[in-house]
Order: structure tokens, then C-alpha cells, then sequence
């Protein structure tokens, strides 16, 4: 009876041990996370942001020339799945990765869509721009 009785306040001890413990280093962790101490110093007034992009305005299906690449509405932000019109009212798929079949889809002739930006290479910069003075001849 005796070593029940000390079993059973050695486990009551072990659990109020580890049940502080854990609050006192909750406790640490909150004052750390929050730094109730220290303000935020002020941001920095000399700096200048970047320049936004101009945001892309969507075309109707329709009005895009043949061959060119497209997104949907959709696909904005990732750009994911490039789309290239290859008619009037159909569009066939880039191979990419993870999708290397080519399907073609019918789409809708009103159906608003973002056109792709073409961006000079940039090791090509200076050979694109010589490229354009020439009219495209070397």
C-alpha cells in the first residue's frame, strides 16, 4: 500500500513538473514572439519602390493574330498553361513538362484572354537591338 501511495505522488509530481515547464515555456515564447519590450523601428523614408508593371489588359479571343501565345484569364498570375491560337475558334496547348501532349480546344470567339508579352532574351539584349536597326538581316 505504501509504494502505491509513492507511485502515485511521484506521477502527480512528473505530471505538474512537465505541465509547468510547458507553460513557463509558452510563456517565453509569446514574449519573444510579440517583443512587448521592443517597438518596430520606422521604415526607412529614403527609399525609393520599384516601378509597377503596367497590369496586362485582357483581348477578346477573337481579336488575337494567328499563331500568337495567349493565357486565360485564369492562368493571370502563374502562367502556367500557354495557349496558342492556331484558328478563328481554336487554340491548341503548349508542351510544357508536365503536360507534354498537344491538345487543341474550340474557344469561344468573345472569350477574353491575355496576350504574352515578348520579352528580348536578356544575354540578347544588345544583338536583338542591332537585329531591329538592320531590319533583321545578319
Amino acid at each position: 500500500m505504501k509504494t502505491r501511495s509513492i507511485l502515485l505522488t511521484l506521477v502527480l509530481l512528473m505530471t505538474a513538473g512537465v505541465l509547468l515547464q510547458t507553460a513557463h515555456a509558452q510563456w517565453s515564447y509569446r514574449r519573444v514572439q510579440y517583443r512587448y519590450n521592443n517597438p518596430r523601428p520606422a521604415p526607412p523614408t529614403n527609399q525609393v519602390g520599384k516601378p509597377t508593371q503596367p497590369a496586362e489588359k485582357p483581348v477578346k479571343f477573337k481579336d488575337l493574330p494567328l499563331n500568337s501565345e495567349f493565357y486565360f484569364l485564369a492562368d493571370k498570375d502563374r502562367k502556367l498553361f500557354p495557349r496558342i491560337k492556331i484558328s478563328n475558334t481554336a487554340a491548341k496547348n503548349v508542351p510544357t513538362r508536365g503536360t507534354p501532349t498537344v491538345s487543341t480546344n474550340a474557344v469561344p470567339g468573345d472569350t477574353l484572354v491575355i496576350m504574352k508579352k515578348e520579352e528580348p532574351k536578356k544575354d540578347g539584349d544588345k544583338k536583338d537591338q542591332q537585329e531591329k536597326q538592320d531590319g533583321g538581316k545578319r
